[in-house]
């Protein structure tokens, strides 16, 4: 068997995308044990040669992040063009959410894209319900499942994450968002609350954002994936930040984490998961968050992901392993 997977993290130096990936391909190898596995860049225009091997996929498979718009053919995070319409049949959306708030009515050309690209006989996964209302008119085979990072984060898993405040602290800011004032006050209640605060530049860029609000004592973290798991497995810390997927690692990883959301990602996915959420205008909200106990509590659609999985059942070399 072979499956075509668009990989979201190549060309793109925000690590949220390999965090990503890493859920998407632990979903594919365990449904897919035994398959082939084809990368194309959804960064980048995919060329002929790939297209022509995509083509003889028995799946091709997009994941994770926010790559859904209303207008796909501009500046969009998935890099296509017209050739591609003709490249592309049976693609299946594992997890992904709409780009950006606002954007009107779908346009022809995306219209188009959803109707030919798209797999109509497959379950079309989408990571909240915004995007599932927006794609749903198009895409009818569309159902909600949350996204693939969360799926980790079972009932039991959650009943054994710290419901106490951690000695230290990871603070992450969004460079493209930003709001000085507010994301300085944050920074500076996290000094006063924990002993450290650690800093997770999850883009190049938000390093030098932070060195802008004029704020010290911090102490940076290599931006690589593998050091930012080590700290959480070796240090007492948890995470409130502005970025949503450095927030849901630390999850995985067994800490304490709230996410500060700059945009619809985050805030819609909080709605009906109850990911932990502090909006970076209410301190105060945050402060409570780290004095009082609280124990984390994620509601995922358990009954849909195994759907989404077990589509895969009647496939040559797949098993459904699910996550429950």
């Amino acid at each position: 068997m072979l499956v075509n997977v668009f990989d979201t993290a190549i060309d793109t130096d925000n690590l949220g995308d390999e965090i990503i990936m890493d859920a998407v391909w632990d979903v594919l190898r365990r449904i897919f044990p035994a398959a082939t596995y084809r990368r194309i860049a959804s960064h980048r225009h995919a060329t002929i040669r790939q297209m022509l091997t995509g083509r003889k996929a028995d799946v091709s498979v997009v994941g994770g992040t926010n790559i859904l718009k209303s207008h796909m053919l501009f500046r969009g995070n998935w890099r296509f063009s017209p050739l591609d319409y003709l490249a592309w049949r049976k693609v299946v959306l594992l997890g992904v959410g709409w780009q950006h708030y606002g954007g009107g009515e779908a346009d022809a050309p995306t219209r188009l894209f959803f109707r030919s690209i798209l797999s109509q006989s497959r379950l079309q996964s989408v990571r909240d319900m915004h995007t599932y209302a927006l794609l749903r008119p198009h895409v009818p085979n569309a159902i909600y499942t949350g996204c693939p990072t969360m799926w980790r984060l079972t009932p039991d898993h959650c009943a054994k994450l710290p419901i106490r405040k951690a000695r230290n602290v990871i603070f992450a800011v969004t460079y493209y968002q930003p709001a000085p004032a507010a994301d300085r006050a944050v920074f500076q209640l996290l000094k006063r609350h924990y002993e450290k605060v650690f800093f997770w530049p999850q883009q190049a860029s938000d390093m030098s954002y932070l060195r802008n609000l004029d704020v010290d004592g911090f102490v940076p973290l290599p931006r690589d994936v593998a050091q930012f798991d080590r700290l959480l497995r070796e240090e007492d810390v948890e995470f409130i930040g502005a970025r949503l997927h450095g927030g849901i690692r630390a999850l995985q990883r067994g800490r304490r984490a709230l996410i500060v959301p700059v945009d619809n990602r985050a805030t819609e996915i909080g709605k009906v998961t109850l990911l932990p959420i502090g909006l970076r205008t209410e301190p105060e909200a945050i402060e409570r968050w780290i004095v009082e106990p609280r124990p984390t509590r994620i509601v995922l659609p358990w009954d849909a992901i195994e759907r989404w999985q077990n589509q895969f059942l009647a496939d040559g070399n797949s098993v459904c392993n699910t996550v429950r």
